[in-house]
């Protein structure tokens, strides 16, 4: 079995929209505090700092929109307000694919999210990219709806996130990253070309995707964030910009990370992954007592073939700082080279064990390898 490469982090980790939030584990450099991202206040036509919720805007720091990008946000309204109200089907001159994540925050959920573009789809620039969500509530949805349907602009705040990005060249990828409470949200994506010449305009290509979201509640049992698998982890060059921390919202704990949507890993590669824990007990000495497994399965096996040592996170492989009360968290990563696997389907299990309380927790992440 080949040799697992650990990651853990040391130092304090801004991870979420707001405040920051502290992490800690073993052999990672001390992470830099990314800054919040700037949000859309529908209301105002101007961005507020992105983690807020619309009653929390007043008094937030704001950028106004120049004249042409509040035409376009404007414009995005009325494409996501008409799809809505079904006055027109939502346009498909694209293929979009929204992918996510879900990490806890100070008050919510942190949901970065990367949205593929079909190559070759989207010409000619600059291109708008327009987010809104929208609890699945009753109450909220229908308040929501109603003011889609009455007002072509928009911008409300039973909206659970509204946001508008402008892009100077057509992309094939685009990342960001919003905070919700748990529930459940359609989510609108909309992108467009915003040509200035006015021929241009007429053949300007445009889509409407709705995706749902299903946020889970980190509740008060032991639990993980999201397992995150990824393509590779490096250590983060600096401390982001707001700006630079809304285009790479995988840059998390000082690391910068490359999330792998395909569960389908070449040999050659590493299955690479990181996932925080949440909710452990404590210690009198203010630190956790946990054991992380990891099992390997064949996918049509019940029993494991291999079962890597176990990671414990407690009083003497965590920093003296480490303190629970404070907020600080255990984030844990691994990288596994996959060169002794053959080809095929497996099953890895994660198994954390809180010996202050016998708790446990499972995740269980499928994933193959290929030649």
């Amino acid at each position: 079995m080949a040799l697992r490469r650990a990651f853990a982090v040391l130092g304090a980790v801004a991870l979420m929209m707001a405040m920051p939030v502290p992490s800690f584990g073993q052999d990672y450099p001390p992470p830099q505090d990314p800054r919040p991202d700037p949000r859309m206040d529908p209301n105002q036509g101007q961005p507020q700092r992105q983690g807020q919720n619309q009653n929390q805007s007043q008094g937030q720091e704001r950028r106004k929109l120049s004249k042409d990008e509040l035409a376009s946000y404007d414009a995005m309204n009325v494409l996501v307000n008409s799809v809505i109200a079904g006055k027109t089907p939502a346009p498909a001159d694209v293929k979009l694919t929204f992918r996510n994540h879900y990490l806890k925050s100070n008050n919510n959920l942190y949901v970065p999210y990367s949205v593929d573009v079909e190559p070759g789809k989207l010409t000619t620039a600059p291109v708008v990219m327009y987010i809104r969500v929208i609890s699945k509530d009753p109450t909220a949805a229908a308040a929501a709806a109603a003011k889609a349907k009455a007002n072509a602009r928009g911008g409300d705040a039973s909206y659970a996130f509204e946001d508008v990005y402008f892009l100077a060249q057509p992309p094939t990828q685009v990342d960001r990253a919003m905070e919700l409470p748990a529930g459940d949200y359609d989510v609108y994506v909309a992108m467009a070309e915003r040509p200035k010449d006015k021929k241009a305009q007429a053949t300007a290509k445009s889509v409407v995707l709705t995706h749902t979201l299903n946020v889970p509640s980190t509740g008060t049992a032991l639990t993980t964030s999201a397992v995150i698998l990824a393509k590779g982890i490096e250590q983060a060059a600096g401390a982001l910009t707001a700006q630079q921390q809304l285009e790479q919202p995988y840059t998390i704990s000082g690391y910068k990370i490359t999330p792998r949507f395909s569960a389908a890993i070449p040999k050659a590669e590493e299955l690479v992954f990181v996932f925080f824990i949440y909710n452990e007990g404590v210690t009198p000495a203010g630190k956790p007592d946990l054991d992380v497994d990891y099992m390997f399965y064949r996918a049509a096996e019940d029993k494991p073939f291999s079962k890597l040592a176990t990671t414990s996170f407690n009083a003497t492989t965590l920093p003296g700082e480490f303190d629970i009360a404070k907020g600080h968290q255990v984030f844990v990563g691994q990288g596994i080279p996959l060169t002794t696997f053959t080809p095929g389907d497996y099953k890895l299990e994660i198994k954390i064990t809180d010996k202050t309380n016998s708790s446990t927790a499972t995740r269980n992440m499928p994933f193959s390898v290929t030649p």
